[in-house]
C-alpha cells in the first residue's frame, strides 16, 4: 500500500498501513507544501528565509524539518539538495497533486494546510494566500464537473452528496445550491429540493439582505406539458424548438425559455436520445446566454446533452454542449476545467461552424488565464472559420473578445482595427446588443494612446445608457469601468472611484458574472486609491484582487497583485523603523 501525504485538510502522513506517522510543528508541513507545490525547486536560503524569518538559525531548523519530513516518510533520499527537490518514490502518493485525476474522491479535498498558520515571513503568508485560493478553485470546479457528470448519468446520490459538499464549502455560492437543488428534483425529492430552495432564501435574505436569483427557486420545478392531437410527439418538440428559438431571437426571452422547457420535458418522453440531446443543448444555452443568473442550471442541461448525444452518436451535438460548457468556466474564472471540456469540443467538431465557436472560447480562457500570445492565436484560427463559414455572429464575437486579447498585448492599433470591424459588423447584422463591450474597449485603447479624455465620453455613456437597457451587468460593468479610466486620465480621481464603484457592483450584481473584468475593476480601484493617496484602502483592496485572481488563476494579475502588496509591507516596516 503506498504511503499517502495528506495536505488538503488537516495534513497527515500515512505509511503504509495507514498509520498517521509524527511531524512536529506547523513549519515542517509549511515547508512540505512549499515544496511540494513550487513550480521549480527552491533553494536553501531562500527558502529559509520564508519559513523562519525569526529563527536565529534559519538555515539549521530547515534542515531539521526537512529530517523530520524524511523520518515520516521513511526516505532518505527525498526532499534534499540545493535547491531543495522532492524527489518521493513512485509509492508516494500526494493529494493536492492528485487532485486533478478522474479516480481522487473529490469529496476528501479540504483546505490547504487545514486550520495551520504557521508563522512564517509575509512572503510565505502571500504564497499560501494564492496557493489556497487556487486550489479552493480548483475544488469547486472539480466538484462542480462530479456533480454535473453524475447527474448527465443519473447517478443522483452521488449528484446529491457532491453537491452538498459545494454548498458545505461555500454557503453563499448560489450555483452550488442550484446543483442541488437540481439534484434533488431530478432524483424525485421534490419536496427537499423545495425545502431547501425555502431555507436557503431565508438564510441569503438574513445574512445578505438580499433572497437568490429566481434561477434557484427554478431549479426544483417541475415542467408539465401535453402536446396538441394529431401530430407526432417529434414532429411537436421540433415546433417547440423552433418556437422558443425564434423567440430568443426577438428578444423574448421568457418565452422563448419557456418553450424550450416544454420541449425539452416532450423530447424525454419521446426517449429519443439525439432529439433529447438537441432539445437540452438549446435550452441549455438559451440558459447561459439569454437570461442573466442561470448559468448553473444551463450546464446541468449542457452536461446532460453532452451525454446523450455520445451515446447517439451526434458530435456536432457533443461538441456544442461541450464548448458552451467551456464558456460558461472560462467566464466563471475555472480555466483548467473550461480547458479540458474545450478539449473534448475539438476532438468531436465536424465543420468549420463549430471550429469557430470552440478556438473562440479557447482563446477567450487563455488569454484571461495569461496566456495571451496563445490566446490571440486561437482567436485568428477561430475568425478564419467563421469567415469560411459565413457565420458572422461568430465573427463579430471572436473580434470583440479577441480585441479584449490585444489590449493585454499592447497591441493597441491591432485593436483598434479589430473593434472597428466589430462595430460595423454589428450594425450590419443588427446585432446591436453586443455594442456595448466594442464601445468600452475602443474607448480604453483610445485612452491610451492619449485621445482626449472629454471627447471619449459621449459614445461611452450612450453605450452605457444601452447596457442598461439591455440589463446585462457584464455590459454595465465594462462601460462604466472605461468611463471611470476617462476621469483617471483626467485627474478626476473621486468621480473615477465612483464609476468603478458602480462598475464593481454591476458586475457582481448575478451569480454569473465575468470574473476577469471584475479582477480588472478591483486593479483600477487599486491603482487609483494610491494616487489619491489611500494606501490602507488600496492595501484592502489588492488582497480582494489578489485572491480573486488567485482563485479564478489569472496568473498576471496574482503576480501583479502579490508585487503591489508585497512593496506596500516594505514601505509600511520602512516608516515604522523610520519612527
Amino acid at each position: 500500500m503506498a504511503i499517502r501525504i495528506k495536505l488538503l485538510g488537516d495534513p497527515a502522513i500515512f505509511d503504509g498501513d495507514g498509520v498517521s506517522q509524527t511531524v512536529r510543528g506547523y513549519q515542517a508541513w509549511a515547508l512540505l507544501a512549499r515544496v511540494v507545490l513550487a513550480q521549480t525547486p527552491l533553494d536553501r536560503r531562500s527558502l529559509a528565509a520564508e519559513l523562519f524569518p525569526e529563527t536565529v538559525d534559519p538555515l539549521g531548523s530547515l534542515r531539521w524539518c526537512l529530517a523530520s519530513l524524511r523520518k515520516a516518510l521513511n526516505c532518505s533520499d527525498c526532499l534534499s539538495g540545493d535547491p531543495i527537490e522532492a524527489n518521493f518514490p513512485d509509492d508516494v502518493e500526494v493529494d493536492v497533486v492528485r487532485l486533478h485525476r478522474d479516480e481522487f474522491e473529490i469529496g476528501q479535498a479540504g483546505r490547504l494546510l487545514g486550520g495551520i498558520e504557521p508563522r512564517c515571513s509575509s512572503e510565505f503568508s502571500s504564497w499560501l494566500l494564492v496557493e489556497r485560493e487556487r486550489i479552493a478553485g480548483l475544488v469547486e470546479a472539480r466538484t462542480r464537473q462530479e456533480t454535473m457528470r453524475a447527474i448527465s448519468v443519473e447517478d443522483y446520490d452521488r449528484a446529491i452528496r457532491l453537491a452538498e459538499l459545494g454548498v458545505r464549502s461555500d454557503a453563499f455560492n448560489e450555483g452550488a445550491h442550484v446543483l442541488l437543488v437540481k439534484s434533488l428534483a431530478l432524483a424525485g425529492r421534490y419536496d427537499a429540493a423545495l425545502a431547501h430552495v425555502e431555507a436557503t432564501e431565508r438564510v441569503f435574505l438574513a445574512e445578505l439582505g438580499e433572497k437568490p436569483s429566481p434561477a434557484l427557486r427554478s431549479a426544483a420545478r417541475r415542467t408539465i406539458s401535453s402536446p396538441p392531437g394529431g401530430i407526432s410527439p417529434e414532429a411537436f418538440v421540433n415546433s417547440l424548438m423552433q418556437s422558443g428559438l425564434a423567440a430568443l431571437s426577438a428578444g423574448a426571452a421568457d418565452a422563448g425559455i419557456d418553450c424550450l422547457r416544454r420541449a425539452v420535458n416532450d423530447a424525454e418522453g419521446v426517449k429519443d436520445r439525439h432529439l433529447q440531446a438537441r432539445a437540452m443543448l438549446e435550452l441549455g444555452t438559451a440558459l447561459v446566454h439569454s437570461v442573466r443568473g442561470y448559468d448553473d442550471e444551463g450546464a446541468i442541461l449542457l452536461r446532460q446533452s453532452t451525454e446523450l448525444a455520445r451515446q447517439s452518436g451526434s458530435a456536432s451535438i457533443a461538441a456544442a454542449g461541450f464548448r458552451e460548457l467551456g464558456y460558461v468556466e472560462a467566464l466563471a474564472g475555472r480555466r483548467p476545467a473550461a480547458a479540458a471540456y474545450l478539449s473534448e469540443a475539438v476532438s468531436l467538431a465536424v465543420d468549420d461552424d463549430g471550429l469557430a465557436g470552440i478556438h473562440g472560447v479557447i482563446g477567450f480562457n487563455l488569454v484571461d488565464w495569461g496566456h495571451v500570445g496563445e490566446g490571440l492565436e486561437h482567436f485568428a484560427v477561430s475568425l478564419d472559420h467563421a469567415r469560411t463559414a459565413g457565420n458572422r455572429r461568430r465573427e463579430i464575437w471572436s473580434l470583440g473578445l479577441g480585441a479584449w486579447g490585444l489590449l493585454a498585448a499592447d497591441r493597441l492599433g491591432e485593436a483598434d482595427a479589430w473593434l472597428e470591424t466589430c462595430l460595423v459588423l454589428s450594425e450590419e447584422q443588427r446585432w446591436i446588443a453586443f455594442r456595448p463591450w466594442p464601445v468600452a474597449l475602443l474607448g480604453e485603447s483610445r485612452l491610451r494612446q492619449r485621445r482626449d479624455p472629454a471627447a471619449l465620453r459621449g459614445e461611452l455613456e450612450v453605450a452605457f445608457a444601452m447596457a442598461c437597457q439591455l440589463a446585462d451587468p457584464c455590459w454595465e460593468a465594462a462601460v462604466a469601468r472605461a468611463m471611470a479610466l476617462t476621469y483617471a486620465a483626467a485627474d478626476d480621481l473621486s468621480l473615477a472611484m465612483d464609476w468603478l464603484a458602480e462598475a464593481r457592483r454591476r458586475c457582481a450584481r448575478d451569480t454569473d458574472a465575468y470574473a476577469a473584468l471584475q479582477v480588472e475593476i478591483l486593479a483600477s480601484q487599486v491603482d487609483i486609491s494610491i494616487r489619491q493617496d489611500k494606501p490602507e484602502l488600496a492595501d484592502a483592496i489588492a488582497r480582494e484582487w489578489l485572491s480573486l485572481a488567485a482563485r479564478t488563476h489569472m496568473n498576471a494579475h496574482v503576480a501583479r497583485a502579490a508585487g503591489f502588496i508585497g512593496r506596500q509591507q516594505y514601505e509600511m516596516a520602512d516608516v515604522s523603523r523610520e519612527g
